[in-house]
């Protein structure tokens, strides 16, 4: 009888030790936090919790996990493409225009500084994180530092003016282990008031009409050379054939004398004396002497 009740206390520790011990798994790229909820260490453990499993007394403490792969998000009025709510960014520019525009972006957790994200944000939901407080805090700084920046530098080449961005929004949230990746801009073209659009194709369909005038001006201008280049060449050609026919015949005209006159009688006669003759002279040359 005492046996069986010592077996009995025994069974009715390990019930008690059981109902007061549990165990979660962390998986591949998570890390998990133990809160303590009462005792001299209630509170958040700084030690984070890597692949594996962790025990913890389901009565004193709990244990939230954490990704730290790299979470996408698209703030967007697309329905159909981010969440089923408009998440469109708005912001006043240096213009004083406001402008909508959509967003993507890209972070991932540091875990070694999740314990501090936790006692900032009290939150394991990065869903909740992306959309409530980051959505926010990408909005403000798009208006904050829009203010400063005029819609061309928006509209056109605005590399500037988002690296201006995010590195005022990843010094916010440095802290808390938020580490912003690359990915980060305009989803599609900014969407400024129609006016704005309007003046803007107006101006580009100008530049695009005075850069058409300046290449044909151009290509004008290079045809009409190359004509006179070929009228050119062609009266020098003239110029100088006419040149080369002229000292040609200069020369040609020095060297007639009557001595090769005669020469060149001779060697045209057939040796047939004429039939008919004026004077007494029978000879139809000329003497050489």
């Amino acid at each position: 009888m005492k046996l069986m009740k010592s077996v009995y206390a025994l069974s009715l520790v390990l019930v008690v030790v059981a109902l007061n011990v549990a165990c979660t798994r962390i998986g591949p790229g998570h890390v998990g936090i133990k809160v303590s909820m009462a005792g001299d260490s209630r509170g958040v453990d700084q030690m984070t919790s890597t692949t594996g499993w962790v025990f913890y007394n389901p009565l004193l403490s709990s244990v939230f996990e954490w990704p730290t792969f790299v979470q996408q998000v698209v703030l967007t009025h697309n329905l159909e493409e981010g969440r089923a709510i408009n998440e469109e960014i708005t912001f006043t520019n240096a213009d004083q225009m406001v402008i909508a525009a959509d967003i993507s972006f890209a972070y991932s957790l540091s875990g070694d500084k999740v314990p501090h994200f936790y006692t900032k944000f009290r939150t394991d939901d990065l869903e909740q994180f992306s959309h409530g407080y980051l959505r926010s805090l990408i909005r403000d700084k798009f208006n904050e530092i829009g203010g400063r920046y005029k819609i061309e530098q928006i509209m056109g080449d605005n590399g500037p003016f988002l690296a201006e961005v995010k590195a005022a929004v990843q010094k916010e949230v440095a802290e808390y282990g938020v580490i912003l990746e690359p990915q980060f801009g305009f989803v599609g073209a900014p969407r400024p008031p129609k006016s704005v659009i309007d003046f803007i194709n107006a101006k580009a369909g100008a530049n695009q009409l005075a850069q058409q005038k300046q290449n044909e001006l151009v290509q004008a201008q290079a045809d009409a050379a190359k004509e006179v280049a070929k009228t050119k060449g062609y009266a020098d050609s003239v110029t100088l054939r006419a040149t080369a026919e002229a000292e040609a015949n200069r020369k040609l005209a020095e060297s007639i004398t009557p001595q090769l006159l005669e020469l060149k009688r001779l060697e045209k006669w057939n040796g047939v004396l004429p039939q008919f003759t004026g004077g007494g002279n029978l000879s139809p040359f000329i003497s050489l002497k």
